[in-house]
């Protein structure tokens, strides 16, 4: 037997993003073969461990973070596989999360829920956080909206984290048009905003609505109340990176840097989204009606005996209020419980359908594929987090 590849996974343990990249490598090593892994506790950020000088090792999975921790790694003169999306160009091969896919949910999310006036609330520390502004925004802007952005003090922006930034938070919030969406760049800082909501008195979902990034289950859950997140699949970018690694490593030759984007899954609500935004009473109404009953079977017919108007009158004021029709409205809610249930669950295909409404299998394939651009089988398999879980 040939002997195990010794590989350093340089990556944090401290937020769930950084453990599922360790999951997801943990996933490739079980599929494919056992590595000796070197690890070793440490937080984000932090610099290269000392121990890597002397390290007689075979390749490296790594957060590369900073430009001294990219000429600390270039040193060792071993194949490595970048997960970081801190900066603009990695010299290593990488694997990152696609910001640009988790604004377009966020400005998905926050569409479906009625809403016209939005605001990003991120952190001009990490260039990940621009980058999901700056396509919250553009995403805004192409459905004829726009976007307000947190911009904190001098005094706010040198104390990250502090009383004195939550109040800065909170200052902004309160100057906001009521209601509002509320994304903010990831779940620490949504959890700030909601902070910020409970000091100047505003409303949880029904003034500020508030979407996190990286649906970390406890964090999420300790918020009051309850925080929607953005679900990445850092899983997923950790099997894709370990799969290039040792594709590297059996070159033996070095690889062109490019970055391979990996697609969030969804977004999981929780009570700070769960709420219908729209002034028109009776499109807020059929709205609530098909979040509760559109996995049913419930077609249009069915909306308009619980809000009663003509047909035309409901599809001409779900244009103009949404820019869709009633019918989409169903479409999308059944897709999502679809795709909630292709993700989370192991039940078959065609019980997926009857639970999210669909009159059978093919039915569903052939609408998710119409509204993917892929069937649910390729779905659940691109998209599943708990792959070989223990």
């Amino acid at each position: 037997m040939s002997e195990a590849k010794k590989v350093a996974l340089l990556i944090e343990t401290s937020n769930r993003y950084g453990r599922d990249l360790l999951y997801g490598v943990r996933d490739w090593m079980r599929e494919e073969g056992t590595w000796a892994v070197r690890f070793t506790e440490q937080a984000r950020g932090a610099a290269v461990p000392t121990w890597l000088k002397e390290w007689e090792g075979d390749g490296i999975i790594a957060r590369v973070d900073s430009r001294e921790s990219a000429t600390a790694l270039r040193r060792t003169r071993l194949p490595v596989v970048d997960v970081s999306a801190e900066r603009d160009a990695s010299e290593f091969p990488r694997v990152s999360i696609d910001n640009r896919a988790v604004a377009r949910l966020a400005v998905e999310h926050f569409g479906r829920k009625g809403f016209s006036r939005f605001a990003f609330c991120g952190d001009d520390r990490f260039l990940w956080s621009k980058q999901r502004g700056a396509e919250f925004a553009r995403g805004l802007k192409s459905a004829g909206h726009g976007c307000v952005h947190f911009e904190p003090g001098v005094k706010a922006r040198r104390a990250p984290g502090s009383d004195r930034e939550n109040r800065a938070i909170a200052e902004w919030l309160a100057a906001l048009p009521k209601p509002v969406g509320v994304f903010a760049c990831y779940d620490g800082r949504a959890q700030q905003v909601l902070e910020a909501c409970q000091l100047v008195g505003l409303h949880v979902p029904d003034e500020v609505a508030v979407l996190g990034v990286d649906n970390d289950e406890v964090l999420c859950e300790l918020c009051s109340p309850p925080l929607s997140s953005v679900q990445p699949n850092a899983r997923r970018t950790g099997y894709e990176a370990a799969a290039m690694l040792s594709r590297m490593m059996a070159a033996r030759r070095s690889v062109r840097a490019e970055t391979r984007f990996v697609e969030p899954v969804r977004v999981v609500e929780r009570q700070s989204t769960d709420v219908v935004s729209v002034e028109d009473p009776q499109v807020a109404a059929a709205l609530k009606y098909i979040r509760q009953h559109a996995c049913e079977g419930v077609n249009v017919s069915d909306v308009l005996r619980a809000v009663p108007m003509s047909r035309t009158l409901l599809e001409r004021k779900f244009m103009t209020t949404l820019g869709h029709s009633p019918h989409r409205q169903l479409v999308q809610a059944k897709v999502e419980r679809a795709k909630h249930l292709l993700v989370e669950s192991e039940v078959s295909i065609a019980v997926v359908a009857e639970l999210a409404g669909f009159d059978s299998a093919s039915y569903l394939s052939v609408v998710f594929r119409r509204e993917t651009g892929e069937s649910p089988y390729a779905y659940r398999v691109k998209h599943r987090t708990d792959r070989h879980r223990a």
